[in-house]
């Protein structure tokens, strides 16, 4: 017979790695929200007070019980362990004396932690909406089209011939699809009206003769028997020359013209075409665009004067291309009715009148402040599991614990979004000093590891930090992300030159050189070496293609 084993009790130490879901969370709302810019997380805060019950907006300082204690009150998600999070991770109290200790950021962080809505102000809430406010839409460019189309006396089948056209442009006015595609696009829609119309026809014609509907249908009763078709308005299909006719005379009749060519060629040809050549110039360019156009495009001006012989002098030549400098290669950007892009700034670097120094203010007053519904607080206590009869009632539980849990974590990781930006633009403002102060010239080198090792923060928390923010200085508003720049050694050797203060210089060398001796790639390198700033042949080329400068060859003038 086996002896009975005795028990033992044992200590020793564990390490045991645990995940935390809400904290999890939190740092999964923290990550999203943090790249959004202010318009954006505006409209996401709007959203989520919709769908989320237990969020609330608050006065700017009213701040719930909930939310100011420390107590961990804080339940777990659904069907989840013990409750056990850590309260110090969504405490929302003020900054004390052991955090500036521990993060010098910290003290940036308390110090512009302004109310989002200053109560010295003698501005009224009508006033402060009103500033944001966007002016009226105007109508867009393909709306504008459609206005002049009863205008131009044109058939049914044009008409819808010139929708489908319309419908097909690109936003620079061009039609990118075939001619043939339209075709087929408006004689669809031909056949679906003149079925309409037959089906109402027919429809009526049933009700006074039961016998009807045994009938033919009128457009196959005329194709095999040769039956007359009933007088119906019927509409007939465009063949290819009709709408190559009517092509031509859209372009030629729309405002601007030019609208619905289908290269430059022909865009510049309808421009010249839609009004009187009164001067030998505007001849001379009608006939250059339309004999000579791939010399033209290749600014081959001696090619173009052997093309058409002695009539064409060096000095008409001239002229006639400045008339077709003046028309428009993109008439549909002109024509945009569209209102401008609008860039809210998230931040304002501004100087301090008193003392001279820079001032930080993170622009977040647009933003609703959120909290937590104090009068739901009590449904924060319910049980994980409830034993009940009712499906909907443990499905209603369910769901306010889920928000509940879902709610603080938003407010916790709004608070950290706004924590961190401050710290990240601060560290920005520290590195590029004299930028803020002295403009685009003094732009030094900076990479994203340099804020991530100032602020102690993660690269990729960094990059998401600067993703899609702007900055407003004295000099302009500036996207976050031009502020990091690669570094480009000086001719002299003494240090390094912001990438951005390279390319300032040889915009300035493009702007201006002489148009009838313009720069190559090489001499422009050469230029920027004597200038101090060394830089190859191909990283030249590369900075003038991005500022969107064209070739030598295509920058030469005539004289």
């Amino acid at each position: 017979m086996r002896a009975p084993q005795k028990l033992q009790l044992t200590q020793g130490l564990r390490h045991e790695l645990k995940l935390n879901p809400a904290l999890v969370l939190q740092q999964t709302h923290f990550q999203r929200l943090l790249e959004l810019p202010v318009e954006e997380i505006a409209e996401e805060l709007m959203n989520l007070l919709a769908e989320n019950p237990y969020l609330e907006e608050a006065s700017p300082g009213e701040a719930t019980e909930e939310d100011t204690s420390a107590e961990g009150s804080f339940p777990e998600a659904p069907d989840e362990g013990p409750d056990n999070e850590a309260p110090e991770l969504f405490r929302t109290e003020a900054i004390t004396a052991y955090d500036v200790q521990q993060d010098p950021f910290a003290y940036y962080s308390m110090f512009w932690h302004e109310p989002y809505a200053s109560s010295t102000t003698d501005t009224s809430e009508e006033e402060e909406e009103a500033e944001w406010q966007l002016p009226e839409a105007q109508q867009s460019f393909y709306e504008a089209l459609l206005k002049q189309l009863p205008l131009l006396n044109l058939s049914p089948e044009e008409t819808i011939f010139a929708e489908e056209l319309i419908g097909s442009l690109d936003p620079n006015g061009y039609l990118r699809e075939s001619l043939e595609t339209v075709l087929k696009q408006t004689n669809a829609r031909i056949a679906e009206i003149n079925h309409e119309r037959l089906t109402q026809y027919n429809s009526s014609q049933l009700s006074g003769n039961p016998a009807q509907r045994y009938a033919l249908d009128p457009v196959a009763a005329h194709i095999v028997l040769h039956r007359e078709l009933p007088t119906i308005p019927l509409l007939t299909p465009l063949t290819p020359e009709q709408a190559e006719q009517l092509l031509k005379r859209l372009q030629r009749e729309l405002d601007p013209p030019g609208i619905g060519a289908r290269n430059l060629q022909e865009c510049l040809l309808a421009q010249l075409e839609s009004r009187p050549l009164r001067t030998d110039a505007e001849r001379w360019a009608y006939r250059i665009l339309k004999e000579a156009f791939p010399a033209l495009a290749r600014r081959t001006w001696r090619e173009l004067l052997r093309h058409f012989g002695g009539e064409l002098t060096p000095d008409m030549l001239q002229q006639a291309y400045d008339v077709i400098r003046h028309l428009s290669p993109r008439p549909g950007v002109a024509a945009s009715g569209e209102l401008p892009i609008t860039v809210l700034p998230d931040f304002t670097i501004t100087h301090d009148p008193e003392t001279g120094e820079l001032r930080l203010t993170i622009n977040d007053s647009i933003l609703p402040t959120l909290s937590v519904n104090t009068l739901l607080q009590r449904l924060k206590r319910l049980p994980r599991k409830v034993r009940s009869r009712h499906y909907k009632e443990q499905q209603a539980r369910q769901f306010l614990r889920q928000n509940y849990v879902k709610s603080r974590a938003i407010v916790s990781a709004l608070q950290q979004r706004r924590e961190t930006l401050l710290k990240v633009m601060t560290a920005i403002l520290k590195l590029q000093r004299d930028f803020f102060e002295q403009g685009l010239k003094h732009l030094k080198p900076m990479i994203y590891a340099d804020i991530a090792r100032e602020t102690g923060l993660d690269t990729s928390t960094v990059c998401r930090a600067v993703a899609n923010k702007y900055v407003q200085t004295d000099f302009g508003i500036f996207a976050l992300k031009d502020l990091f720049t690669e570094a480009l050694p000086q001719s002299s050797g003494e240090g390094e030159v912001s990438a951005e203060v390279v390319k300032q210089k040889l915009r300035e060398l493009l702007e201006h050189e002489d148009r009838q001796n313009p720069l190559s790639d090489k001499q422009l390198a050469q230029k920027l070496d004597q200038m101090g700033y060394k830089v190859a042949r191909r990283t030249v080329a590369k900075y003038r293609e991005e500022m969107g400068f064209p070739p030598v060859w295509k920058r030469k003038a005539l004289r």
